[in-house]
């Protein structure tokens, strides 16, 4: 068996404080869902195109159907959650690993 790439996620800010995180609004939390989900969809289909897999093989591969790898492929982000990325990207026998970092303080 080959040894397959890790995916790391990259930098995820969390908020220090309750004052922190008072002044975080919906619209950056999406953002940042939307940020770790495009990272982990782009790995998927990396992986797919390594593997040089038609659509079909990829739907076969992954038990789903081939719509859904359709949307994948297309990059059809909002389909898709974190939850159903990372099972997929474990089912290709990619480890995603989480590093969470906390904000740099804030000068008074």
């Amino acid at each position: 068996m080959k040894s397959l790439p890790t995916i790391a996620l990259g930098d995820l800010s969390v908020a220090k404080s309750i004052d922190r995180c008072a002044s975080l609004t919906p619209e950056m939390a999406e953002l940042e869902s939307l940020r770790i989900r495009t990272e982990l969809m782009l790995a998927l289909r990396r992986f797919i195109q390594q593997e040089q897999w038609t659509l079909e093989e990829a739907a076969q591969a992954f038990h789903q159907s081939s719509p859904r790898m359709q949307n994948l492929i297309n990059g059809e982000i909002s389909r898709f959650s974190v939850e159903d990325l990372v099972q997929l990207l474990t089912r290709a026998g990619l480890t995603v690993d989480v590093s969470v970092h906390m904000p740099s303080p804030v000068p008074a």
